[in-house]
């Protein structure tokens, strides 16, 4: 597997995002609002941090609850709730970099799971995010990652992911 430290854009670009990058992108939901005083993505040299996203589609959230709970979702609702999630942070680059064509890939995800004490499935919820990312960037969106129970998320949310991406041919200046 290519490391992160050989990424290039000319080396495996097999996700969707390279075969079809404007298909790909036109999928991803509008970007989401800052809900706080907070800026989305900010950008230190090659790499680009999302702030956290959650599953809202357009300010609605598709479940709520701590996994493991009695209601509380089920592990396929929570792994879409997750997938979700990404997508808003994709959909937040693509604002910030009017695309992600420059996107080399994903380098690290830090997923935050609404959770009983008792739950200990969080990897497998935030495979659903991960799954996505190889879809849009192959392996190369395959990330170092964190899964994290809390007790909770804003507005009841499931899932909060924030990622960080790496990125080439900018100047200094973009975004």
């Amino acid at each position: 597997m290519t490391s992160h430290t050989d990424l290039n854009p000319s080396n495996a670009r097999a996700g969707l995002v390279r075969s079809d990058h404007d298909a790909y992108v036109s999928t991803l939901p509008p970007a989401p609002r800052p809900a706080g005083d907070y800026i989305p993505v900010t950008r230190a040299g090659n790499l680009l941090f999302t702030a956290g996203h959650t599953h809202a589609v357009c300010g609605s959230l598709s479940a709520r609850g701590a996994m493991g709970s009695a209601r509380g979702p089920d592990l396929k609702t929570a792994r879409e709730c997750a997938r979700l999630a990404v997508r808003n942070c994709l959909a937040s680059l693509a604002h910030y970099l009017g695309g992600l064509r420059n996107v080399e890939g994903a380098v690290q995800m830090t997923g935050y799971v609404t959770a009983a004490p008792d739950f200990e499935l969080h990897p497998r919820v935030l495979d659903g995010a991960s799954e996505e990312l190889v879809l849009a960037f192959g392996e190369q969106g395959r990330p170092a990652r964190a899964a994290v129970g809390v007790a909770s998320l804003p507005d009841g949310a499931v899932v909060e992911i924030s990622l960080v991406v790496a990125v080439a041919g900018l100047p200094a200046s973009a975004g």
